[in-house]
C-alpha cells in the first residue's frame, strides 16, 4: 500500500510504523467490517457494531502521527457506545474530492447502506474535514452533523475572505461540494466556531436553517476541536447530538472546565491579552496557567514583568 505521507514520521505516537499501523487497521476491518482503498487518495475503515452509524473524515497522516492508540476519529464511540463507524481517511486529497470517493458514496446510497442504520451521524474537525462532513451528509437524509470550524466553500465568489487554500480551489467541487447548500436534508447540524476568528466566523455564518445550531466558542481559534480532544468530550457531545440535545448552552457547559485547565488554550489567552496590551490580565492568566498545569511557558510573563 502507498505510504501514508512522505512527510509522516516512521514511528508515530502509537509506536507503530506506517506499515504496522495500516496492518492494524486492516485487521480491525477484516474482523468487523472492511478496510479498503478508495481510489488512490482515500482509505475507508468500516466497523459494524450497533444501529447508530458514525461517519468521520480525517487525514490519515494526522491519525497516524498524533493518535496514541492509532485509531481514527470517532473510534471511541465504537468502544464506549457500541456504535458502527465508517472512517474516511484522506491521503493525497485532503478535501475529499476524488471521483472515486464520490462514486463510493453514490454506491452506498444506491445499495441502501445508510437505510440499514437507525441513525447516521457525520463528523469532521477542521476546515476540510468539517466541510466533507456537512457536504456528504446529504447522502443520508435525516442524518445529524457535528463539524468544527468547517469551510463552507472555496468558491472565491462566496468566500473571497478565504486566503488559506488557494491551490485547492482547482479541485472539482461539483458533487458533494456546496456544504451549506447540502445540509438541508439533515436533522441536526451543529457548527463549532470561534466568533473572534474572522475567517472561521465568516464560514460558519453561511450555514443556515432551522436545523443548524452555531455554537460559538470564543478565543478557541481556528481549531476549537482541540479542547474536545483535550477534555475527552467527543463521545458525550456525540451522545447529546444523537439524542437531539446538543444545544449551544450544552456545548459551552461541556467545554468550560477544559478552558480552565488546558495549557495550550490558557497560553493562547495569555498571548491574546499581551497583544491587546492587557498586561495585568496576561499576568493573572499566566499565574492561573502555571498553577493548574505547571507548564513553564507561563513563567515568561512574570519574567518580563521582573525585567
Amino acid at each position: 500500500m502507498t505510504p501514508i505521507s512522505p512527510h509522516a514520521p516512521r514511528a508515530a505516537a502509537s509506536g507503530l510504523s506506517q506499515s504496522g499501523w495500516l496492518d492494524r487497521l486492516s485487521g480491525i476491518g477484516d474482523s468487523h467490517g472492511f478496510f479498503d482503498r478508495i481510489g488512490t487518495d482515500h482509505l475507508g475503515l468500516f466497523v459494524q457494531e450497533g444501529e447508530t452509524l458514525l461517519i468521520s473524515f480525517d487525514r490519515a497522516a494526522r491519525v497516524f502521527a498524533e493518535e496514541i492508540d492509532g485509531l481514527p476519529l470517532g473510534f471511541e464511540a465504537v468502544q464506549k457506545r457500541q456504535w458502527s463507524l465508517l472512517s474516511i481517511l484522506s491521503l493525497d486529497d485532503p478535501w475529499f474530492r476524488s471521483a472515486e470517493l464520490v462514486a463510493f458514496f453514490d454506491t452506498l446510497v444506491q445499495t441502501g447502506f445508510f437505510d440499514s442504520f437507525a441513525q447516521v451521524i457525520f463528523l469532521g474537525f477542521g476546515p476540510a474535514n468539517g466541510h466533507a462532513a456537512c457536504a456528504y451528509a446529504s447522502a443520508a437524509p435525516g442524518a445529524s452533523v457535528l463539524a468544527s470550524a468547517p469551510a463552507a466553500t472555496l468558491d472565491p465568489e462566496l468566500a473571497g475572505f478565504e486566503t488559506r487554500f488557494h491551490s485547492d480551489r482547482k479541485r472539482d467541487f461539483s458533487r458533494y461540494g456546496d456544504a451549506p447548500g447540502l445540509i438541508g436534508t439533515a436533522r441536526d447540524v451543529v457548527i463549532l466556531f470561534d466568533p473572534t476568528d474572522a475567517v472561521s466566523c465568516a464560514h460558519a455564518g453561511q450555514f443556515r436553517g432551522p436545523q443548524v445550531t452555531r455554537a460559538p466558542l470564543r478565543f478557541t481559534g481556528p481549531a476549537p476541536h482541540r479542547l474536545i480532544r483535550a477534555g475527552g468530550l467527543l463521545v458525550p457531545l456525540l451522545r447529546a447530538l444523537a439524542n437531539g440535545r446538543l444545544t449551544r448552552a450544552r456545548v459551552a457547559e461541556a467545554i468550560r472546565p477544559v478552558r480552565r485547565t488546558e495549557a495550550d488554550h490558557l497560553w493562547r489567552l495569555v498571548q491574546i491579552a499581551r497583544s491587546k496590551g492587557q498586561v495585568a490580565r496576561a499576568l493573572r492568566l499566566a499565574e492561573l496557567g502555571l498553577d493548574v498545569t505547571g507548564d513553564l511557558r507561563f513563567t515568561e510573563p512574570a519574567s518580563a514583568r521582573a525585567s
